[in-house]
This record gives C-alpha cells, sequence and structure tokens, in this order.
C-alpha cells in the first residue's frame, strides 16, 4: 500500500506554488494530500507524514493535530526565521526517503496537555496567560495542587523545552534540550524582581488560577500564538506533559545547537 503524505500549506506565502508543484512532481509515488493551513483541521492531518510549507507557524497550526494523530511532522521554511521548519525544498526529498526506509527516527518532543472548561487542548510550544490591554495581571501558580505564588505582571508562560527557544527565551527563560523532560515556567515582565523563570519535571502538575481582581477582566489564554480563548475570574487551566508526544523529524546533519547558532546566533560575538 503506498504512503499517504498530507502537505499543509500557508497559501499567503511568496512562491509556495512553486514549491507545491514541486512536491507534486517529486514525491508522486505517494498518495499525497494538500490542504491549505487556513482550513486544515485534525481530521486532514491523518497519514504517515505530514509536511508543512510555509514558516513555524504553520507547523504550530497543525502540531497539535499530528500530536493527536501520532503522525511524524517535517516543516519546510518558506518564512523568516524557519526555527521548527527548518528545511528548505530541495533537501525534504532525500530526507522522506530516508524516513520511510527507516534510516531516520524522529525526535518524541513533549507537548502540553492542557484542560480548560472541561475541555482538553494540545500545544507544542507554550500555553500563555496575558492581558489583550495594558493592564497588570494577577495569576495564581498553583503546582500539584498546592499554591505556590501570585505572580503579579504582563503574564506567564507554561513552555515545552521545544517553545524554550520561543517566547519563553524573549521573556528571559531558559534554553532547554528539546527531548528533555521538563516545564518551563516563565513569568512575563513580573512586578517583584524576586519572581524568576523555573524549571519543574514533566511529571508536575501546574495551575493557573484567575483570581477575582478588576485588572484581570481582560484575559486570554493563547496556545502556540495559533488560538486564543477569553478567560473570566475564577478560571482556572491546568496543565501536564501529554502522555502523547510530538514525532518531529530534524535535519541528521545539524544538531540542536547548530541550530541554536545558525538561528539565533547564540554564543555568537
Amino acid at each position: 500500500m503506498k504512503k499517504k503524505i498530507i502537505v499543509v500549506f500557508n497559501p499567503q506565502k511568496k512562491d509556495v506554488d512553486k514549491v507545491l508543484d514541486l512536491l507534486k512532481k517529486r514525491l508522486n509515488k505517494y498518495v499525497l494530500k494538500f490542504c491549505s493551513s487556513l482550513k486544515v483541521k485534525k481530521e486532514i492531518c491523518k497519514g504517515d507524514l505530514l509536511i508543512t510549507v510555509g514558516g513555524d507557524g504553520t507547523l504550530l497550526k497543525v502540531g497539535h493535530y499530528a500530536t493527536e494523530n501520532l503522525v511524524p511532522v517535517l516543516g519546510i521554511n518558506l518564512g523568516r526565521l524557519g526555527y521548527l521548519a527548518e528545511f528548505s525544498v530541495n533537501e525534504v526529498f532525500d530526507i522522506v526517503e530516508k524516513f520511510f526506509d527507516g534510516k531516520i527516527i524522529p525526535q518524541q518532543r513533549n507537548v502540553l496537555k492542557i484542560e480548560f472548561r472541561n475541555k482538553f487542548y494540545y500545544a507544542v510550544n507554550d500555553c500563555v496567560i496575558k492581558s489583550v490591554s495594558a493592564k497588570v495581571c494577577n495569576v495564581e501558580l498553583r503546582i500539584d495542587n498546592k499554591k505556590i505564588v501570585e505572580i503579579i505582571g504582563d503574564g506567564i508562560i507554561v513552555a515545552t523545552p521545544t517553545g524554550s527557544t520561543a517566547y519563553s527565551l524573549a521573556s528571559s527563560g531558559s534554553i532547554v534540550e528539546p527531548e528533555t523532560e521538563v516545564l518551563l515556567i516563565t513569568p512575563i515582565s513580573p512586578h517583584t524582581l524576586s519572581i524568576r523563570p523555573i524549571i519543574v519535571s514533566s511529571n508536575r502538575q501546574i495551575g493557573l488560577y484567575i483570581p477575582e481582581y478588576k485588572s484581570n477582566k481582560d484575559l486570554i489564554l493563547s496556545l502556540d500564538g495559533q488560538r486564543d480563548f477569553k478567560l473570566s475570574q475564577n478560571d482556572e487551566i491546568i496543565i501536564r506533559s501529554s502522555e502523547k508526544k510530538m514525532l518531529f523529524i530534524t535535519n541528521p546533519k545539524k544538531t540542536f545547537f547548530d541550530i541554536l547558532t545558525q538561528k539565533l546566533s547564540w554564543g555568537k560575538r
């Protein structure tokens, strides 16, 4: 039986049509299914491999679907940074062949499982609470159902190691190797010098509770910067490391530290 490849593309990217035509020609021995990132749904993201064409945002938009369906993902970069979507189109064909021949094993990366108002959601990078206005917000941090501290500032980020190089890093969080079994808790511009980022074991349960303060009326919950939910006072978000992993295909010729240096200029003077 032919292997099935799902291609999710950002139609707004320059040269996307040329890339899609090339994929159709070079991967014609596989069953190919194409879908715009503007219309993608969980049911579409079922197959043997998922290729995203766009940038990191395109990959994040389908990453939670791929995780739920246990489909390996690789990203072709047509954007600016291309930290997660690290491949050029010409690199992909050899990678696909080696993957289906069993010569490339996807990394298994931690994903957040978020419980909010009796529903469950997944996030590859991070879960963020922040204000949509310039007002300060108050969030009570709970770990394993025990109140730890009330964080006053611009918000709070709970990130996976994969997300440690995204919003968390911009908020002075640590850089963590992607396959490390931890979760990052990073305050955003805290109003107290003693509140610093912290890393906890991935078997911890993190609770974010919204107390009854006037300033807490304009808060949102944002998952991977792709899905936003308006929060109300007394809401609680429960965050755990998911039992499901994101199956992520990386370039075997590059290490995590190569990517850090090339994409984020880490360690350069």
